[in-house]
């Protein structure tokens, strides 16, 4: 790690050096020393985590020979630190016991989220400036991992602006995204079985983001690839900003820049939305460096808000830690309902989704009830094509496939339905506002006051 602390694009950067007590003082200092000398940069302080096993100093800034700042209250004081130091990197002599690895993951998360890089002896989270811009007004939708929902509230979103009288442009990129941005103008082209068939036929993923908005919010889209997510969000590859230039060619009132899993675009948007799952472990959320996507937040939408995804003492739970990670974000609960964008009345169907096993009743107890037909078989294997063609051959007594526009819904169940004399129904998955529906619509509302 001295090699990257030795790099020539540091000569301009801003160092502080994170210690702790339970190092012996000459150790410490020994190290800070070797540190200025190979930093190209300009050293400017430590942060004292805490620990005072082996010796306790009456006058550590002396001892030292620089700015200390030590730590009492570790998320409150740390965070004071950074806005006091403003440093570009943040470099962690600390160890166990003082700071464990949940404490390292809130350190990167709060380095990142002030702009800065963490690392330490064998990790460094680098923190890289969001420096794609968008000259529309814009919105992202990020997330805290995959199978949340970001699609759905995008979609979402976007109707509701739409019915507002505002033109909306969806740049969505994925792992199966097109090689060079692909155009969908939803309002004009109904994406039918047949057409997402000769997509994938072709070898393309007829079943990305990209197309799913359009297909179930009527906006035009822009459909990116990405490859590679760090801990923070970061991508190897991508070409979303060729889709943002062709998003703006558009002209549209407002763009919506929508994640893909947990990736944050390194574009500079005008208002953020992080989407979280209520049925998430905590320590899953933190692990991911969530806290991050949290601090960076305008507004936070809890998906999944139901038993037996999530409890009312686990969203109670969630949403007191997402409250005092960041306690200047409104927090909106919502749960998913299927909405077929064909009539399935009397039909026998067939329901192939990504949802969890859990709420399998609810789905089937709703469809019957709203859409009046009989549901024979929930598959859960839509992201599974194995377990896919394997429900495909054990399922006989149906004569309609519905299903979410996701994973295999394309190149597996659509193909299938073609040829074995199966009619195929895609579906949306429609958020519903549990919380307060007024406050949400408010919050868009206020959103698009303050951005465009």
């Amino acid at each position: 790690m001295i090699g990257l602390l030795k790099k020539k694009e540091n000569i301009s950067k801003r160092l502080i050096a994170l210690i702790d007590g339970e190092h012996y003082p000459n150790v410490t200092l020994d190290a800070i020393e070797l540190m200025k000398k190979e930093f190209p940069g300009e050293f400017i302080g430590i942060v004292f985590l805490g620990g005072t096993e082996k010796i306790l100093l009456d006058d550590p800034e002396e001892y030292f020979g620089e700015k200390l700042f030590q730590i009492k209250d570790f998320d409150r004081d740390f965070l004071k630190a950074l806005s006091i130091f403003k440093p570009d990197i943040v470099y962690d002599l600390s160890d166990e016991p003082v700071v464990n690895y949940k404490k390292r993951m809130k350190l990167a998360s709060y380095c990142l989220a002030n702009n800065c890089s963490y690392m330490g002896p064998d990790f460094c989270f680098m923190s890289f400036p969001k420096d794609i811009k968008i000259n529309k007004p814009s919105i992202s939708i990020i997330g805290t991992g995959k199978r949340i929902g970001k699609t759905a509230i995008s979609s979402y979103i976007s109707k509701y602006y739409v019915n507002q009288g505002i033109d909306i442009c969806t740049v969505a990129m994925g792992r199966g995204g097109p090689k060079e941005p692909q155009v969908i103008k939803g309002h004009e082209i109904k994406l039918t079985p047949e057409y997402l068939l000769k997509l994938s036929n072709k070898g393309l993923h007829a079943s990305s983001d990209y197309i799913e908005d359009a297909l179930m919010s009527g906006v035009n889209t822009v459909g990116c690839r990405r490859c590679g997510g760090g801990f923070g969000g970061n991508m190897f590859l991508t070409n979303v900003e060729k889709g943002i230039k062709k998003a703006e060619n558009l002209n549209p009132d407002l763009v919506i820049l929508e994640g893909s899993g947990a990736s944050v675009p390194n574009v500079k948007t005008d208002f953020i939305i992080c989407v979280i799952g209520a049925f998430q472990k905590w320590e899953s959320i933190i692990g991911y460096l969530g806290i991050y996507r949290i601090m960076i937040a305008d507004l936070i939408i809890l998906t999944m808000c139901e038993h037996p995804l999530a409890d009312e003492k686990k969203i109670l739970f969630l949403e007191k830690k997402i409250s005092k990670i960041n306690p200047r974000a409104t927090i909106i609960r919502s749960i998913f309902r299927p909405k077929p964008l064909e009539d399935i009345k009397g039909k026998k169907v067939m329901v192939v989704m990504t949802a969890k096993h859990k709420i399998e009743n609810e789905i089937r107890e709703y469809l019957e009830k709203n859409y009046k037909c009989k549901i024979v078989f929930i598959s859960f294997n839509l992201s599974n094509r194995k377990l896919l063609r394997q429900d495909l051959e054990i399922i006989k007594d149906y004569d309609t496939i519905l299903t979410e526009l996701k994973a295999a819904s394309v190149d597996v169940l659509t193909e299938y339905s073609f040829n074995n004399d199966k009619n195929i129904v895609y579906m949306n998955n429609v958020p519903v506002i549990i919380s307060n529906n007024k406050v949400f619509e408010d919050e868009l509302n206020n959103i698009y006051k303050q951005v465009k």
